[in-house]
């Protein structure tokens, strides 16, 4: 797989993806809705800073022209219709805790979906420190991008529920989580 679109990596989890998929020098282009609130509009460009400066990194306003290996659209960034891309796999990543309401609202029987599992991480004070059945942050986009690497997808099912081993121990967890505050301090300390 040489290159990716992702539609709605605003949130830290699809960020996170980007950056993975960058490490395996895939060129990463993203479609970002726009921030909520200034919290996260301030956090989300901190963020692209530091993409940005990766070769394998570009922002879109809109999709184009461009053919891309896969598309992973995160369920709720918008209204983009698999009819949009002709030749690409195309992926709806559901957060676990959107599900239901995935199944009920959207489902879409044409397009794959993946659902992922519970994670914590430096986003939500409840959510620093692994609660049962959740998984760091990273060990899940690591895990993702194995996925879409590897080319195990080719059983197309429409339903795929993410596989994750835990890789980071608790403690390396906390202490990453640690520094991402730190260096968001100012933004984590409202957010």
């Amino acid at each position: 797989m040489d290159s990716m679109l992702i539609i709605g990596a605003d949130e830290f989890f699809g960020l996170s993806l980007c950056e993975r998929m960058m490490d395996e020098g895939n060129d990463v282009d993203v479609i970002l809705a726009s921030p909520d609130n200034e919290n996260r509009r301030i956090y989300l460009e901190e963020r692209l800073m530091w993409l940005g400066r990766n070769e394998h990194f570009r922002q879109l306003k809109n999709i184009g022209d461009k053919q891309y290996d896969k598309v992973c659209v995160q369920y709720g960034s918008g209204d983009f219709s698999a009819d949009s891309f002709k030749n690409e796999t195309v992926y709806i990543l559901v957060y676990e805790h959107d599900r239901q309401k995935w199944e009920e609202e959207v489902k879409n029987d044409a397009v794959s979906c993946i659902i992922l599992p519970r994670m914590y991480g430096p986003w939500k004070e409840e959510q620093e420190e692994k609660t049962e059945n959740s998984f760091f942050v990273d060990d899940v986009a690591d895990q993702l991008r194995n996925y879409l690497v590897s080319g195990t997808e080719k059983d197309r099912s429409k339903v795929i529920h993410l596989q994750v081993e835990e890789q980071t121990p608790e403690e390396e967890a906390k202490t990453k989580i640690i520094e991402w505050k730190r260096q968001f301090s100012s933004l984590f300390d409202k957010y």
